[in-house]
């Protein structure tokens, strides 16, 4: 009976590759020149060695210099605000509030052309003008002081003149635009720049500050206009002190990117208004950084073609920006000296780094290059191994899809896939197993050898085309010469099956037994399935021997059942052991066998059957007193599982029993003759005593009935008989001795009548006892003891 491992030991890697004769392969490549290679890599070694510091040192120069560049513009920004609010406008906006608001009455002159009309009244002109002198020399960076009243109109400008706007008009480019601003809108406070001629005729540019009083009245009920004009030069001059010119550009801007002010020789210029332009092009793209608390912040642009860094802060007062710009370049120029130094030590560095280099190169090149050429050599060695071996990593493979130990997520796995094309890509596969068959029959020719079998395997690997033009079909060969496969195509079920039946039948012959597995949609784990469902089907070749093909569908293995068998076959073997009946023992196995056949059993369960036959055998037989393992020579219960198939094993244990028989018919036979042989014994010690055949069968302990049959049997007389005749025996002895009489001699043989036993001697001699004690027995009569045995 088979004991098929379903998941056999992989076969073992082979050795280092030989020819075909034997020798060592000697088509390896010649060793590489290696020393321009060898040179290459040193000397780009070299160059990263020296690099890459210089690199990393240069890197972490230029983020210092940025960050001391970011440092010194963002604290040069806020030196600018600080100074300019707090020196320029802060003072600025002091003078137009103490002036307007904490001393609003009638007696400040300012205050009385607000409720009275002063055309014709010089002396309220007079202490308006001298009012705004005086404001105008609190501080020297003030020009003018202007003031315009909305009750009587009156314009006080440049604090000497003044005029009445309902009587006559003047341009003036300076005043117009806040001035009309403020009589047409609701505009309470503003800021502007705007050029005047001086004293001299010449251009000035000033920057004056406007606010309306009271100060949050519309204009219907405005009462006054008050401007101060402060010296852009002033501003200007703020600016240069705070930040030199050479360092970087210095701007003021309003809220709609015009120049205010600038650092410089005076105001403007291309720079300047380029600079104003990008700031400008920045509020509108809304690049500001909105979410700076303090309203001040950095950042990198390109100017003019070059990197800058700008930094900006909001004043304090009203909606000025203020802005430096300064050119990386500049600022860079000394860490632009520090790198060139730095590349010519590297430059000198590398050139004596270079000739060192060659002379070590060309020092230990010789050494190198050997082992390189090992490493070449090993390395082709190894490429050589696995063309060689290529069939053992495919039985791994293949092994993995059918057992179902594949990793999916396995790395290794999918590239040993790739390698050996092993893919599943169409919609369903099956699996098969190529189990050879055992010659228990005369008919069928010897088992595949090993190389039979590789060569079956590849060549059915060549006929997947036959099944789909897509599909494709493995094969590998297990240890025990089975061949496990693998088809995967997309055709339909039925189709599928069809035609791998149809392939292998032409291909294989009738030396192996095909068993199919399922056909499995192809999915993890389904080929695992389909192998499982193709080995069980294999082990119901052990029932089925005369078929070529056992399919697992065809079967109905899934099915089958594991419990239901009859024991009464089991009982009628031991009853015909213990019988001595042969042929009901050889009816009861046949028996056994044919239900196992005709039962939906599992094959596990029918070996089960079958071997409990084989345990019934042992143990009747051992129950006889029969040692079967020194009856058949080897222990009968491990025999039973090596029997190629149900044929061979119903041959085999029919010849078990006609054995056990024989030995039983020898047993008894040899016993039988041991108890005439003791019947004997025990009639000639009690020859002279009283004899019966209870006596006889209680000594030998059988049965008197046993006893006489076997007696009778082997001596073809009975108990009596033979016993009489014994006893006549003596008594013929003693009455040729003649030392006691007849009724002596009957007395002392045991018989209780004289007369009986007279009678039974001349029955057997033909004369009385006395005749023969006198005459003895006539001549041509044989001897008293002469045929007893």
């Amino acid at each position: 009976m088979p004991n098929r491992q379903p998941h056999p030991a992989p076969p073992t890697l082979s050795a280092d590759p030989v020819s075909r004769n034997g020798s060592p392969r000697a088509d390896r490549p010649k060793p590489a020149y290696y020393f321009s290679r060898l040179l290459f890599f040193n000397i780009v070694l070299i160059l990263l060695l020296g690099v890459l510091p210089q690199v990393g040192i240069f890197q972490y120069m230029i983020q210092a210099y940025n960050n001391e560049l970011y440092r010194f513009n963002t604290q040069s920004v806020k030196q600018i605000q600080n100074t300019v609010d707090e020196q320029l406008l802060m003072p600025t906006v002091q003078i137009a509030k103490r002036n307007l608001t904490e001393m609003s009455d009638d007696r400040n002159p300012l205050f009385y052309p607000m409720t009275h009309k002063i055309r014709n009244d010089y002396s309220a002109i007079v202490d308006v003008q001298e009012t705004l002198s005086a404001l105008q020399s609190e501080q020297p960076f003030i020009r003018y002081v202007d003031m315009y009243y909305m009750n009587d109109p009156v314009f006080f400008y440049g604090t000497r003149y003044f005029y009445f706007p309902d009587e006559s008009r003047r341009e003036d480019a300076l005043r117009d635009k806040w001035l009309n601003d403020f009589l047409t809108t609701d505009a309470q406070v503003g800021w502007y720049a705007a050029s005047a001629p001086d004293a001299s005729g010449t251009s000035e540019r000033l920057i004056s500050y406007v606010r309306s009083y009271p100060y949050f009245a519309p204009v219907d009920r405005r009462k006054a206009i008050f401007a101060i004009h402060l010296k852009e030069s002033a501003v200007r001059q703020t600016l240069n002190d705070s930040f030199e010119p050479s360092s970087g550009l210095a701007l003021i801007l309003d809220k709609q990117g015009n120049l205010i002010s600038a650092n410089g020789e005076e105001a403007g210029g291309e720079a300047y208004d380029h600079a104003a332009k990008l700031w400008a092009d920045r509020e509108k793209g809304g690049e500001a950084d909105s979410a700076a608390d303090d309203g001040q912040g950095s950042f990198e642009t390109t100017f003019d073609g070059r990197e800058a860094v700008v930094a900006y802060a909001h004043s304090r007062v009203n909606d000025w920006d203020y802005v430096t710009l300064v050119d990386k370049s500049l600022f860079y120029k000394k860490a632009a000296d520090l790198k060139n130094l730095m590349y010519a030590l590297w430059a000198g560095l590398l050139v004596v780094g270079f000739l060192l280099l060659y002379m070590l190169t060309k020092r230990q090149y010789q050494p190198i290059d050997t082992t390189l050429k090992q490493y070449s050599s090993q390395l082709h060695d190894l490429n050589e191994q696995l063309s060689i071996n290529k069939p053992v990593i495919k039985y791994h493979a293949v092994m993995g899809l059918l057992t179902g130990e594949e990793a999916a997520d396995n790395s290794g796995e999918k590239e040993t896939h790739r390698f050996l094309d092993l893919s599943l890509k169409e919609e369903r596969l099956c699996c098969f197993v190529l189990q050879p068959r055992a010659a228990s029959d005369p008919g069928l020719p010897a088992p595949p050898q090993l190389a039979e079998t590789y060569q079956l395997a590849e060549r059915l690997e060549t006929q997947a085309s036959r099944i789909e033009e897509q599909a494709v079909l493995w094969a590998i060969v297990a240890p025990d010469r089975s061949l496990y496969g693998i088809v995967n195509a997309s055709c339909s079920a039925e189709e599928l099956e069809e035609r791998l039946l149809d392939v292998l039948a032409s291909t294989v012959g009738e030396r192996y037994t095909l068993c199919i597995g399922g056909v499995r949609e192809q999915s993890s784990g389904a080929a695992a399935e389909s192998h499982a469902e193709a080995l069980e089907a294999g082990r119901y070749g052990f029932f089925y021997p005369e078929r070529t093909c056992l399919n697992y569908r065809e079967l109905h293995a899934a099915e089958r059942v594991s419990t239901g068998g009859s024991v009464r076959f089991f009982a009628e073997l031991e009853q015909a052991l213990r019988a001595g009946d042969e042929n009901r023992a050889l009816q009861a196995v046949g028996g056994a066998i044919e239900e196992t056949l005709a039962g939906a059993y599992t094959a596990d369960y029918g070996q089960h059957q079958l071997i409990e036959l084989v345990y019934t055998l042992h143990k009747t037989l051992k129950g006889l007193g029969i040692d079967t393992q020194q009856l058949f020579g080897a222990d009968i219960r491990g025999e039973a599982r090596s029997r190629p198939d149900i044929r061979a094993y119903r041959q085999w244990l029919e010849d078990l029993i006609r054995r056990a028989f024989r030995h039983l018919d020898e047993r008894r036979q040899r016993t039988n003759r041991d108890l005439v042989e003791g019947v004997r014994q025990f009639i000639a010690d009690h020859l002279y005593d009283e004899i019966s055949l209870d006596r006889a069968a209680a000594h030998l302990g059988v049965t008197p009935n046993y006893v006489s049959r076997q007696f009778k049997l082997n001596t073809g007389m009975t108990f009596i008989e033979y016993t009489t005749a014994r006893k006549l025996e003596a008594a013929a002895v003693l009455l040729q001795e003649g030392e006691l009489n007849v009724s002596a001699i009957a007395e002392k043989l045991g018989y209780q009548s004289t007369n009986h036993f007279i009678r039974i001697f001349k029955e057997k001699y033909g004369v009385t006892p006395k005749q023969y004690q006198k005459n003895g027995l006539p001549e041509t009569d044989d001897p008293p003891n002469q045929g007893i045995s």
